[in-house]
């Protein structure tokens, strides 16, 4: 089974019904394969409806000739819209190109190394003060807060996001990411928490380094 990133927001609540170690992208791809199934039969059921009975019109003589009804050129042009939609969407969502997608549906390695890492009191709390990693490696990123809500963002030299993923309070916030350039990067809180927000950024703390 691919690896699952944990990186979706799911209500407190709803995360007590369904169980703490429950993955929240399990949810998600269930969703996802149920909208699948529902289009599916939205599909064949147009083509049924479209295609059976039989319709009736006068012969030269006055009675009724029946004569096999077929799908008209707009409902053929509908159907195959629907079909071109459903190939073009699910070839983004499922294409490796995407990083979320690679990494949730095409990876199957487990993480090599477990990162912990702790917010609280508008604080990063880092296992080391600089997180080694390698390219081309998974690498799984375990947050913790301690108090709110924050986020958890990492950017490059140049200041483009990489990846980000919301940090709840008193739940372990996991996701796993394959850098794919060597460098030093940066980490930031994404998510507003409050009138220290600003404060809550490292400088270069994660190296990644050519991967051997």
């Amino acid at each position: 089974m691919p690896l699952l990133v944990r990186e979706l927001f799911i209500p407190m609540n709803l995360r007590y019904i369904l169980g703490e170690n429950m993955y929240i992208q399990d949810i998600v791809e269930t969703f996802y394969i149920g909208l699948v199934i529902i289009y599916i039969v939205f599909i064949v059921s147009f083509i049924y409806l479209t295609s059976k009975g039989s319709s009736k019109e006068l012969s030269r003589d006055g009675g009724e000739v029946s004569k096999t009804s077929r799908m008209e050129r707009s409902e053929k042009t509908w159907l195959f819209t629907l079909i071109i939609i459903a190939i073009i969407g699910n070839a983004i969502f499922l294409s490796p190109l995407i990083p979320s997608a690679r990494t949730t549906l095409w990876m199957d390695e487990q993480p090599i190394d477990t990162i912990y890492i702790t917010m609280s009191n508008y604080t990063f709390h880092l296992p080391n003060d600089i997180i080694r990693v390698s390219t081309g490696q998974p690498v799984e990123f375990v947050i913790y807060s301690d108090d709110v809500t924050y986020g958890f963002g990492v950017f490059d030299a140049e200041g483009k996001l990489i990846f980000q993923i919301q940090v709840l309070p008193n739940y372990e916030n996991r996701i796993t990411w394959i850098f794919d350039e060597p460098g030093y990067y940066t980490i930031r809180s994404t998510e507003y928490s409050g009138p220290r927000h600003s404060e809550m950024v490292l400088y270069d703390v994660i190296y990644v380094e050519e991967g051997g």
